[in-house]
């Protein structure tokens, strides 16, 4: 083999595959790292990650992966006690360490292990091989003990706290850290002992007293030779120790002569298996960023063989190139045909261009019913994917942020063909808005309410459109956490996006400058994916029933939180002046008075400062540690210490003081935000609220969220004093829903005891304890009420016994009783709750009323945390996104009412189970009965919906 120009044959990488595989298990949350199947994934997932990153840096020549085998090594029969105060690897990183090989072996990646021996002689005898034939060697290990590989050719690379931060040990890197070399570094760590590995050292000697005898002595042998010259405390330690460091001095001493029954050729590779990969990445569950990823790393640089379900040759797909943000690579597994770019010149070619390929809704359109029959599967659902089938597509480039929203280009595609149309060109308007119009029926989007606001910043309206491509992928998989056009791509189509040269690329021969015909090209190819990912979610969502969901409810609610976004929320300025001002001066009162009980200056958000003034410097017992072995200084531990200190003293000042900064901070920083986000232009806040985030179905608020202002304590409701009308408007409307989740549990489970108690008129939760504890309303005390009360929401929410004792402050024993006597006065309640669990073991997934889905593959899972998790979430989602679903179907009517209605008022926020509604002058009650009318029958279900409103000239003034 020829050399390279550094006298050596290459680069040789040597991967310590526990010590990984470890690091991974740890660094990702299993609960959100699981097969169909339930088997945790996390560290498989992390392990490859890492490991494309190491490889994608050292661009290694031959790669192998040592691994531990189980039972014990010839160190335990010369150390009995050696890593004998190691805990068990958790089952769930046992379990992935074999599919981690498997995985390997499909990839043409080269393991090895030893019985009776260490992953690190493992290392060591494939460091040493990689020498002897002059290979460039690098070995990835968490372990010191690889340090004593270290020499000219072989580096250590050490992670740091971050994985990316890997430290490259070099001779004089080792020499920087320890004084040694690390030749001597065996030496020191004997001296030393090692904790992790149960390995005593001398008694009070650390790395410095250990380097400095060495480097005094010459060696550990030369430290003993002259141990009787070593004075004082540690001197005797020596002493009393030498025959314990002479065996750690053996234990530690890798071994780099093994028969491994490879050879140095047989760490080659860079040739995957695809069918072996296939198989795996489907039994793991991987989406297509990580295959395409993995592929590419581990194929020598080609993706190689698909590994995503085959499609029809209707569906193939022959661009290559940017889209979005990234670059497309195209695998032969998800192509349709190349559109025709025709070229207009006119208005008039325009539009004989739509009337020649844009189809025109047969019928009455399936994207224009009315909600009288929301979540119903009539037979126009079932008419979902051939519409889809025949409909065409539109892509917007541009901004779509409410207040500030922007176009830059626009592609129409239908029928094979495409056209790029100049949104800025006036001429075109018009031709443009007969063709929305006329075609938006059989139209195919992704991001309808995006698209709205781009549009709209060229004064162009979009109807109703067939399908929304991003709102498609969300109902099939809620969980997923996409939403731009490449993401959704990556996911659904199994399609990665990959840096390409501009001459990989090419770009559209239509007669325009380089930059303009690339923007144009990026516009083409995205409404092709548009079609390509329409068609290919119309069928899931055809097949799981769930079209409908998306027309009467998701599309709908995208027209309503458009409105909502463009017209903002007027906001007093001056009054968040005053609240920011308000807010930081007793921020920095509490801040001094933490200093003066702790007798100096803080760094109040320092966990490590805190824990040194409260359990150092005050005495103060700790509560828990944090998995990182520093005590816990977090809201709840803080609490605690708090409630269990002696009032007046310094401690209990100290932690009153730190517990109301951290509180007005949050305060302050959300009036900040606020105060940030305010249209120079209009004075008003356009929040953005996003359908596609929360699994239940509940919408979220970003840039800012306003769902995040207080509203349980007088201080933070003050920020809701800054809501205001807006000019022209006389004061605010807010309705909400009264103890919605629980009319809906009523409803669901049928138990007429609940049903009952809803209709009787008197104070619920106080008529529910009365039915639980079997005693008159009128003597339950308000300790029972509030336990009741706690127990019923907790059954919506999910919440388990324990958390119930700690929400409560009871004993978990205490809540079992309650639990239990609540559920022998609602039985069907119980039943219900049992049933949402065992049914979605069976099919995979739960549903609300109006068939929304959510899955919950980690029912299954041996990871008990994670089943645990999964099965509050199946009690939780059924309640939770019926009750989300109610919510839009409500702001749906509203918002259609006022307009039916010619009201000047409309909806200015939606939060929660509230609607906020600017009130124009002299419309306060007919738009009050309209609102409480829309929201109390937007469904009909045995326990009727209570709607609660109230009228001010604030948003806090407003509140009921």
């Amino acid at each position: 083999m020829e050399t390279n120009e550094q006298g050596t044959r290459g680069t040789l990488l040597v991967i310590d595959g526990h010590s990984l595989a470890f690091r991974a298990f740890y660094a990702l949350p299993a609960e959100n790292f699981s097969a169909k199947d339930g088997q945790a994934t996390n560290a498989v997932y992390g392990f490859f990650t890492m490991l494309s990153q190491v490889i994608a840096s050292q661009k290694p020549d031959l790669l192998g992966v040592a691994f531990d085998v189980k039972g014990g090594t010839f160190r335990n029969k010369m150390l009995t006690q050696y890593k004998g105060t190691r805990e068990a690897a958790p089952e769930e990183l046992i379990s992935q360490i074999p599919l981690i090989q498997d995985m390997l072996e499909a990839f043409g990646v080269t393991y090895v292990t030893k019985q009776g021996y260490e992953g690190d002689d493992v290392i060591a005898t494939l460091a040493t091989m990689g020498e002897h034939a002059d290979y460039r060697t690098y070995v990835l290990s968490g372990d010191r003990d690889a340090f004593q590989l270290i020499d000219d050719d072989i580096t250590v690379l050490y992670p740091g706290y971050h994985f990316k931060e890997l430290k490259a040990m070099t001779p004089q890197a080792v020499e920087d850290k320890y004084h040694v070399t690390p030749r001597q570094y065996p030496d020191l760590a004997a001296l030393r002992g090692e904790t992790a590995d149960n390995i005593p050292g001398v008694p009070g000697v650390g790395d410095g007293f250990a380097a400095k005898w060495i480097n005094q002595y010459g060696g550990l042998d030369g430290v003993i030779e002259h141990a009787d010259e070593i004075k004082g405390k540690k001197g005797d330690a020596l002493r009393e120790s030498i025959e314990q460091i002479r065996l750690n001095r053996k234990v530690n001493a890798l071994v780099r002569d093994l028969d491994l029954g490879v050879d140095i050729a047989d760490l080659t590779f860079g040739k995957v298996d695809p069918a072996k990969a296939e198989e795996l990445f489907n039994q793991l569950n991987f989406g297509a960023r990580i295959r395409s990823k993995l592929l590419k790393t581990f194929n020598a640089g080609d993706p190689g063989q698909p590994v995503a379900k085959k499609a029809s040759d209707a569906e193939r797909f022959e661009f290559e190139g940017e889209f979005d943000d990234g670059s497309f690579d195209t695998p032969e597994s998800v192509r349709v045909q190349e559109p025709v770019v025709d070229e207009i010149d006119a208005p008039a070619s325009l539009e004989a261009w739509a009337q020649q390929h844009c189809p025109i809704a047969s019928g009455k359109s399936i994207s224009s019913t009315t909600l009288d029959v929301v979540g119903e599967y009539d037979a126009q659902s079932q008419q979902c994917v051939e519409a889809v089938e025949g409909s065409w597509s539109l892509f917007a480039s541009g901004s779509p942020k409410p207040g500030r929203s922007s176009i830059s280009g626009l592609a129409l595609m239908a029928d094979g063909h495409a056209v790029v149309v100049d949104p800025h060109d006036e001429q075109y308007h018009m031709a443009l808005q007969r063709i929305l119009d006329t075609y938006a029926a059989t139209l195919s989007v992704h991001g309808y309410k995006e698209h709205l606001h781009m549009l709209g910043a060229v004064n162009l309206r979009l109807p109703m459109v067939l399908f929304d491509t991003n709102l498609a992928g969300y109902l099939i998989d809620p969980d997923f956490q996409g939403g731009s056009l490449q993401d959704c791509a990556d996911h659904f189509l199994h399609r990665h996006a990959e840096e390409v040269t501009e001459t990989e690329q090419g770009t559209l021969d239509i007669g325009m400058d380089d930059e303009r015909a690339e923007r144009d090209r990026k516009v083409v190819r995205n409404a092709a994916i548009v079609s390509l990912l329409a068609r290919t979610l119309a069928r899931q969502l055809e097949q799981r029933c769930q079209y409908s969901l998306l027309r009467d409810i998701e599309l709908p609610t995208s027209v309503a939180l458009f409105h909502m976004e463009h017209t903002g929320a007027s906001v007093d300025r001056a009054r968040l002046d005053e609240l920011l001002e308000m807010f930081t001066d007793e921020s920095n009162r509490m801040e001094q008075i933490c200093y003066e009980a702790a007798g100096h200056e803080v760094n109040l958000q320092s966990p490590k400062q805190l824990g040194v003034v409260l359990f150092e410097e005050m005495g103060l017992n700790p509560t828990k540690k944090t998995k990182r072995g520093s005590y816990s200084t977090n809201a709840k531990a803080l609490t605690t210490l708090y409630a269990t200190s002696e009032e007046g003293s310094r401690p209990n000042e100290f932690l009153g003081a730190l517990l109301r900064h951290r509180e007005v901070n949050k305060l302050r920083q959300i009036v900040q935000t606020l105060i940030d986000a305010i249209n120079p232009r209009d004075g008003r806040i356009h929040t953005t609220f996003t359908q596609t985030v929360a699994a239940t179905g509940r919408l979220s608020s970003v840039d800012p969220n306003l769902q995040n202002i207080p509203n349980r304590n007088a201080t933070g409701r003050d920020i809701r004093s800054a809501f205001v009308p807006g000019e022209g408007f006389a004061d605010l409307l807010s309705a909400d829903y009264s103890q919605v989740e629980l009319r809906i549990m009523a409803d669901l489970s049928g138990d007429e005891a609940l049903i009952k108690a809803f209709k009787s008129g008197a104070d619920f939760h106080r008529y529910v304890a009365s039915m639980v504890y079997g005693i008159p309303v009128d003597e339950v005390t308000p300790d029972q009420r509030n336990h009741v009360k706690a127990m019923s929401y907790g059954l919506a929410y999910g919440l388990s016994t324990y958390g119930l004792s700690q929400q409560l402050g009871i004993p978990s024993k205490e809540a079992a009783a309650l639990r239990s006597r609540y559920f022998q006065t609602f039985g069907k309640v119980h039943d219900y709750l049992e049933s949402l669990v065992s049914n979605a073991r069976n099919t995979g997934y739960t549903q609300t009323m109006f068939g929304r889905r959510r899955y919950f593959p980690a029912l299954t899972s041996a990871n008990r945390v994670a089943r645990d998790a999964a099965e509050r979430g199946a009690l939780n989602a059924p309640i939770q996104g019926t009750a989300a679903d109610i919510m839009k179907i409500a702001m749906i009517r509203v918002d259609r009412a006022l307009r039916d209605g010619n009201l000047n008022s409309r909806i200015v926020l939606q939060i929660h189970d509230e609607l906020v509604v600017e009130l124009a002058p002299g419309e306060e009650k007919r738009v009050t009965e309209l609102v409480r009318d829309a929201m109390e029958h937007a469904v009909n279900i045995a326990v009727p919906l209570d709607v609660s409103t109230g009228v001010g000239s604030d948003w806090q003034q407003a509140a009921h």
